[in-house]
């Protein structure tokens, strides 16, 4: 394989670490293939505030220290550049050298954030491909012409961890584009297998409300709390320890947190999760994940699978999440279950625990086969014509 100049861009700086983990995959597992890569995120006034939500020059940000510190954890500094605006300051390369490498470049690989709005970044590569991690939003917005997605048509290639978009078991719109399936790409390595015959809790981590929703055809898409809220009476029905590091701190979701409590879930803060070992810690001493899915997945029957799903199944975690139509895409049954009813939930704990041990090694065994990055990011370079 041809080694390639490669520029990996996302949202990290002052971002949850599960979304870091999944944006770095890309840059660490493209520089294990033996490729030149480099980290370029672009950052707006908007994005520069302190604690307290006030506007903050950028030099004066902590977004540009945690910005180094993550790339310094995933071993890609000093290649990275933060550029804030359009290249009126920067952090880590200068903004000169950050152009000369966009100018040499073969590949732009943007998973989320702003680089389109730099141009001499954006424009300079030979190629630009897009990985869109919020299936059926991003379509439909693209569809219906929303503004903040109008720079995916400058995209040559467009992947989507929607296994389902553009295929006859999803009704959503393709934006009058072609969609291509993907998996988030592990780097196995950091993720080791890790036997905990006496972890007790299914875990997950999660959202409840605040992300976008949309309207298409007559159905309204949703809320991730209107799944939680269907399963809500599950703990009351098993013996099993069920935790959710939960993101509903706001005040007036105080309630929500109630309730589940008052049903027996253990909820933690997931705002403690600061680093990539916080996280991993967290799955690797939990027993299996169960979660739901955000309503639009399951609606739509998008076969979405989350950031965290595969990471689980890394650590040889078994995994029992609501079903958005993986089926057709992943062994489920082994290491791998899906539900759609508290029947289904109850089940799927059950056989869990009935053959755990087999259940974890099935879990790792699909994380290998499935979500190796090193088979994801080579399959996915042929794919764009560099095989």
């Amino acid at each position: 394989m041809e080694k390639l100049t490669i520029i990996c861009s996302g949202q990290t700086a002052k971002t949850t670490v599960g979304h870091i983990d999944h944006v770095m995959a890309y840059p660490v597992g493209l520089q294990r293939l033996g490729h030149d890569v480099y980290v370029m995120e672009r950052v707006g006034s908007n994005r520069c505030v302190d604690a307290s939500g006030t506007s903050v020059p950028f030099d004066q940000w902590d977004g540009r220290r945690h910005f180094e510190t993550v790339m310094k954890e995933y071993g890609i500094w000093p290649r990275c550049c933060l550029i804030y605006k359009q290249g009126e300051a920067t952090h880590g390369m200068t903004y000169t050298d950050a152009v000369a490498v966009a100018k040499r470049s073969q590949l732009l690989l943007t998973r989320s954030g702003q680089i389109s709005k730099v141009p001499e970044i954006f424009e300079s590569p030979r190629q630009r491909a897009y990985f869109d991690g919020n299936p059926g939003n991003t379509q439909v917005c693209l569809e219906q012409q929303g503004p903040e997605y109008e720079s995916l048509r400058q995209y040559d290639h467009l992947f989507t961890l929607g296994l389902n978009i553009g295929t006859a078991r999803c009704p959503l719109a393709t934006g009058g584009r072609q969609w291509y399936p993907m998996v988030r790409p592990v780097v196995l390595p950091m993720w080791p297998a890790q036997s905990a015959h006496d972890a007790k809790r299914f875990t997950t981590i999660s959202t409840w409300k605040g992300r976008a929703t949309f309207n298409w055809n007559g159905q309204h898409s949703g809320e991730k709390s209107d799944n939680w809220m269907k399963f809500i009476e599950l703990p009351q029905h098993t013996d099993q320890e069920l935790e959710i590091a939960l993101r509903i701190s706001q005040p007036e979701h105080e309630a929500d947190s109630t309730v589940f409590r008052q049903n027996g879930w253990s909820l933690s803060d997931p705002a403690h999760l600061h680093t990539f070992q916080d996280y991993a810690t967290y799955i690797r001493q939990s027993r299996a994940e169960f979660s739901v899915a955000h309503n639009r997945y399951v609606e739509f029957a998008t076969g979405w699978v989350s950031d965290r799903t595969p990471l689980y199944l890394a650590s040889g975690k078994p995994i029992l999440v609501q079903s958005t139509g993986i089926e057709s895409h992943l062994p489920t049954g082994k290491g791998l279950l899906t539900f759609r009813t508290m029947d289904e939930a109850l089940a799927g704990i059950e056989n869990i625990n009935r053959d755990y041990m087999g259940h974890c090694r099935a879990a790792r065994d699909i994380a290998e086969t499935y979500f190796d990055a090193d088979r994801v990011l080579t399959n996915i370079l042929a794919f764009v014509g560099h095989g």
